[in-house]
């Protein structure tokens, strides 16, 4: 099966994220393309059976916490139809609502999200390959 990998990464807490995550579903013999969410084309959503979407969150926990410059990213990228997609991002101290709000960008783009998870800055790659097992499961995929 194919896989896309976006991620839009200030630091490279969540370049990290998206590598361990794709580093999880090749262990499961899967192929695995990582892209900057700038990167990406339309022949790569159409090219890929599942996608995964990430980012880092912002702002302030009393004044709220969204996925990073989101709203200016997720319109911009080619059509999802359908794709089954697993969001994630990463936090330094409580992502809050932020997956929320992505998964209801994403949707708005076309993507039928499946699963999501926060990762924290520290730990970018822990808790990746449940989340590929998550996600692909979800669509009957899984090993």
């Amino acid at each position: 099966m194919n896989i896309l990998v976006l991620y839009q990464s200030r630091k490279g807490h969540t370049r990290q994220a998206a590598e361990a995550i794709a580093t999880a579903a090749r262990s499961q013999n899967h192929n695995v393309v990582v892209k900057s969410v700038i990167e990406v084309r339309k022949v790569d959503v159409e090219a890929a059976d599942v996608l995964f979407v990430g980012t880092w969150v912002h702002g302030l926990i009393l004044f709220g916490v969204r996925p990073a410059e989101a709203e200016l990213w997720v319109p911009a990228l080619p059509a999802l139809a359908g794709k089954p997609t697993g969001i994630f991002c990463t936090y330094a101290f409580n992502p809050r609502g932020s997956l929320t709000i992505m998964a209801d960008l994403l949707t708005a783009r076309g993507a039928k999200v499946t699963a999501q998870r926060a990762f924290h800055r520290s730990r970018p790659g822990h808790g990746a390959d449940v989340f590929v097992r998550e996600v692909l499961q979800s669509v009957g995929l899984a090993v």
